[in-house]
């Protein structure tokens, strides 16, 4: 073991005073001094740099309600020698900037307050080393919103595509809530009539979905609800036959009409859950004396007074009838 050790050591001390080696650590001392000479003259040279500093709003009264806060930071694009920019990025840490809303407040009801680039300059300027100097600020407007105002509540509705297959139909979308608080500055409140959701999409349904969306954001208005629970209730259609009554419309008082057959089978699609109703009792089988008077055939084709909401697809057997328009009996016939 002492010999495989002796080895080793022996083999080490030749390779350190073997020439490659010695080559070696001459081309690390020369990059060594090198790295340096470039870090020295780089330290020297005008350089810039950006520096995130966050921002505060203070002293808000109770009154106003921010529609649209502040950013929550800016960046600064700061030159000056190397040297100086390590100090930001490594030792002098900056402090958040305080801006006081009295200063921005002009005693409107509501309105947009923009930060001018000057001010944030002047609140960072005692945090600087004074050879620094401000090259940039970035968002290039610094803004918020605010009204004095009470809430407006605004019914909410659904922007974007809601469908199902041809399967299936769309009986109900509601959103829960169905209305939210808003506050606004007054010029933007005048122009809204309700609260739209972010813009969704959904396509293919087969059932009944509900899920939770964000309110559309717009500049300058804050919602207290955020969000709301969006539901596309979706049923299935059936067929239903009803055997319904011909009823003639605007017949003189001495005049009857008699149709063969009185009555007629109308086949309709529906939604499942509406399935029950008594349709018998809402669809109307209507005749008009006046367009009989203009009828050339004895065979009249039948049609609905109106379509409910939710039927389609209507057939009507027999399509035709007959019919006689007969004077209508009195006391005096007898």
């Amino acid at each position: 073991m002492d010999r495989i050790l002796r080895t080793q050591l022996e083999k080490i001390r030749k390779f350190l005073y073997s020439q490659k080696c010695k080559s070696f650590l001459v081309f690390l001392f020369f990059l060594f001094v090198s790295a340096s000479f470039w870090m020295l003259q780089t330290l020297n040279e005008t350089l810039e740099v950006n520096v995130r500093l966050p921002l505060q709003l203070l002293n808000v009264p109770k009154t106003a309600v921010l529609t649209r806060e502040l950013p929550e930071a800016v960046d600064v694009r700061l030159s000056d020698k190397g040297s100086v920019l390590v100090q930001y990025l490594y030792r002098k840490k900056l402090q958040p900037l305080m801006l006081d809303f009295a200063n921005y407040d002009k005693g409107n009801v509501s309105g947009r307050v923009v930060i001018p680039h000057n001010d944030v300059i002047r609140l960072l300027q005692p945090q600087l080393i004074e050879s620094s100097k401000v090259q940039s600020i970035n968002p290039d407007t610094i803004d918020y919103y605010y009204t004095r105002g009470l809430p407006s509540r605004l019914p909410v509705k659904v922007k974007g595509i809601v469908k199902t297959t041809a399967q299936n139909y769309l009986s109900a979308l509601h959103c829960y809530p169905d209305s939210v608080e808003v506050y606004a500055p007054a010029s933007v409140m005048d122009t809204m009539k309700c609260a739209y959701t972010s813009e969704v999409v959904w396509e293919g349904l087969t059932e009944t979905v509900t899920r939770e969306v964000g309110l559309y954001p717009i500049k300058g208005v804050k919602y207290m609800t955020p969000k709301v629970k969006v539901k596309a209730q979706v049923d299935y259609y059936v067929e239903k036959t009803v055997e319904v009554a011909i009823v003639g419309m605007k017949f003189p008082a001495d005049k009857v009409l008699r149709t063969f057959p009185s009555k007629a089978k109308v086949t309709f699609r529906v939604g499942a859950a509406h399935s029950e109703r008594k349709w018998e009792d809402e669809l109307v089988l209507m005749v008009t004396y006046d367009e009989l008077l203009e009828n050339s055939d004895r065979k009249y084709r039948l049609r609905l007074k109106s379509r409910p909401e939710g039927v389609s697809h209507i057939r009507i057997s027999p399509a035709e009838v007959d019919y006689l328009i007969e004077h209508a009996a009195t006391e005096n016939d007898g």
